[in-house]
């Protein structure tokens, strides 16, 4: 009972996975692109909107029994991309501080640089990461889990 609880059954922890792997991916590419108002304006909502991603992928595996550990892979992934993705592709482009062309992508105090908030990010990302995996995606899960199990019944 317990391993197919934490680890699935049948192809729905893939499906939990891929969903925010495209989502994880596509929000990536939207950072990457040099339009100035999605690195700048819609830079929160690209984040909501994966990690809302995340926990509806959570919630879809415990619905369908993908396991729990595809929900709290969902949502770490989901919520670990804030942390990394925005600072990689400004570096990657050569963006600095000082010339606008880089905005920070989580709400800070300190104004950092692209490489400094990726390493920061890298350092402080997973564990932010893990807890909200932890907390919500645990929780996206057993509501998708109560959600079947009402549906069962009648």
């Amino acid at each position: 009972m317990a391993p197919r609880a934490l680890l699935g059954t049948g192809r729905s922890p893939n499906r939990a996975l891929r969903a925010v792997g495209v989502a994880f991916v596509a929000a990536s590419f939207l950072v990457a692109f040099p339009w100035e108002p999605i690195r700048t304006a819609w830079r929160y909502p690209i984040w909501a909107v994966l990690v809302a991603v995340g926990l509806a992928s959570a919630g879809y595996a415990g619905r369908h029994r993908g396991g729990l550990l595809a929900g709290w892979g969902a949502t770490f992934l989901a919520a670990i991309w804030v942390f990394v993705v925005p600072p990689l592709a400004a570096v990657v482009r050569g963006a600095t501080l000082d010339d606008g062309g880089y905005a920070v992508p989580r709400p800070s105090t300190v104004a950092l640089g692209p490489r400094a908030e990726l390493l920061t990010g890298l350092r402080i990302g997973p564990v932010v990461a893990l807890a909200v995996a932890l907390t919500l995606g645990s929780a996206a899960y057993a509501l998708g889990a109560a959600v079947r199990r009402r549906s069962d019944r009648f």
